[in-house]
């Protein structure tokens, strides 16, 4: 728990780990570290201040001490002679200065990481909806921290990063074991390994769910093998993990699973012979997908069914039922949980009075997720005119303004292209682009840049037997304009306006 600190643990701390490369006067080691930041504009008397990121300026600094610092973290030593502790690595040394400052190196509750290119959300809302039901009887529920939204026993928020900075993720881990919540379920991003912001944290479980290249690009991963490198990075960091055997460059994750000190289950949506676990007897029945769980000697363990709409959800169901067991819950209780699941914005499925006209709101955003989604769609709607509604966003993931029409013209009749969270790029230039590739491959389009717009518009023109596959935003009330987050209607709420009109 958290506890008083002073600056010579912080110091000795870092000298342990060989991140150490100087420190101030001894005097000022017994100085107590009231608040640990990097934010200028939070600083307090007392404040310990980490400088770090590409985009730091030294007036942050002279802000900073202005405001109370009394001493600062860095790379580099800047002028004025201020106390400083120069350290090799800023980004590790403030997840080891934040797991000091807020008291988490030990917890109560048990810790769940989630990785992969596709399905976190989903399976974290899986887990959620089991675990909630399992710990109500105590009168309790479990934190989450998800793409989508996140509670940590004190604040209940919309996220904005998948895995926050390493001071705000053990800010929440404080908070957690203040609340006295009985378990944690977190997504773990490729940017979040790559960058150490759970580094040093370990994981009681963890699920490595499927890997597919994405996030490559300006401001994001140099190339693939920078990408799979940090993925592969979450093996360390776990004392037991659960693997899908149906996942590309499975060869090389296995290898790294197996190099780490953790131990590790495997999972078969597939019904791969060589899995500890796998699915099988795959149906549709009573508007469900349901499969049976069996073991690796070929015995029924029991049999689950899942509401979310999507037969591709049945790795991540499995993924949430195996995690769940490994907690202790019993099969009839996860069986209750998992049917009971929803997750916000994911394969929300929207119809008009006259069931003739279906919206699905899905968060997809990357082109294992798009062939997912629409490969779907064209399997549940067989002979309904499929259309698509999406954007990009700004200054990330830039192959996807080429993969994502590719993709949704192998299945899609018509898209309609529009704004999503374009940040500092041009609204109108990256429609552009989407729309002339989307060309390029034989698909018709529309581009209305106001998402609202878009919406409405097409819904309104929609003939009889059209399914709408909404992408990007699913239940987000937010669009990153600029540097800002402007609050919006989100997708799901205005196709259910839209409709009921």
């Amino acid at each position: 728990m958290k506890r008083e600190t002073f600056l010579y643990e912080y110091v000795e701390l870092l000298r342990a780990e060989d991140l150490l490369d100087s420190e101030p006067s001894k005097e000022l080691g017994y100085e107590p570290v009231r608040h640990l930041t990097f934010d200028s504009r939070t600083c307090v008397p007392g404040t310990l201040f980490v400088c770090k990121g590409e985009g730091f300026q030294p007036e942050y600094l002279e802000k900073a001490f202005e405001a109370g610092a009394f001493c600062y973290v860095s790379e580099v030593r800047y002028a004025g002679g201020r106390p400083a502790v120069i350290v090799s690595d800023i980004r590790r040394a403030m997840a080891l200065m934040a797991e000091l400052f807020f008291g988490t190196e030990e917890r109560s509750f048990k810790l769940i990481g989630l990785t992969g290119t596709k399905g976190k959300s989903t399976t974290l809302y899986f887990i959620k909806s089991v675990l909630d039901a399992w710990y109500a009887k105590d009168g309790r529920r479990i934190g989450f921290l998800s793409t989508i939204d996140s509670y940590d026993g004190v604040e209940e928020f919309e996220s904005h990063l998948t895995t926050p900075e390493a001071l705000t993720l053990h800010e929440h881990f404080w908070h957690a074991e203040t609340a006295g919540l009985p378990a944690f379920v977190m997504e773990v991003s490729s940017q979040g390994l790559k960058y150490d912001r759970t580094y040093g944290v370990e994981f009681d479980v963890g699920a490595f769910l499927n890997y597919g290249l994405d996030h490559v690009g300006k401001g994001e991963h140099t190339d693939e093998e920078d990408y799979i490198s940090s993925k592969l990075k979450f093996f360390s960091q776990c004392r037991n993990v659960f693997l899908n055997l149906d996942t590309d460059r499975l060869e090389r994750i296995r290898a790294a699973a197996e190099d780490a000190e953790c131990r590790v289950i495997t999972y078969s949506a597939k019904g791969d012979p060589d899995a500890d676990f796998r699915a099988e007897d795959v149906r549709r029945e009573d508007g469900c997908t349901v499969f049976t769980l069996k073991n690796r000697e070929g015995e029924a363990v029991f049999t689950f069914a899942i509401s979310i709409p999507g037969s591709f959800n049945v790795e991540n169901a499995m993924a949430a039922v195996l995690l769940c067991r490994w907690l202790g819950v019993p099969n009839a209780v996860i069986a209750d949980g998992l049917k009971d699941a929803r997750a916000k914005g994911r394969m929300e499925v929207f119809e008009n009075k006259a069931r003739e006209l279906v919206v699905i709101s899905d968060y997809a955003h990357n082109i294992l997720s798009f062939d997912r989604l629409f490969s779907a769609v064209k399997e549940d709607y067989p002979g309904w005119r499929v259309e698509g509604l999406f954007g990009c966003p700004g200054g990330k993931g830039l192959s996807r303004r080429q993969e994502l029409p590719e993709t949704v013209a192998k299945y899609a009749d018509f898209v309609w292209v529009t704004e999503e969270d374009p940040g500092n790029d041009d609204v109108t230039a990256i429609c552009r682009t989407l729309s002339e590739n989307l060309a390029s491959h034989g698909c018709p389009c529309r581009v209305i840049e106001d998402r609202t717009e878009a919406i409405a518009t097409a819904i309104r023109e929609a003939a009889p037997k059209t399914v709408i596959v909404m992408t990007g935003k699913g239940r987000e009330e937010y669009m990153h304009r600029g540097n800002d987050y402007v609050p919006i209607e989100s997708d799901s709420a205005l196709a259910e306006k839209f409709l009921a009109e």
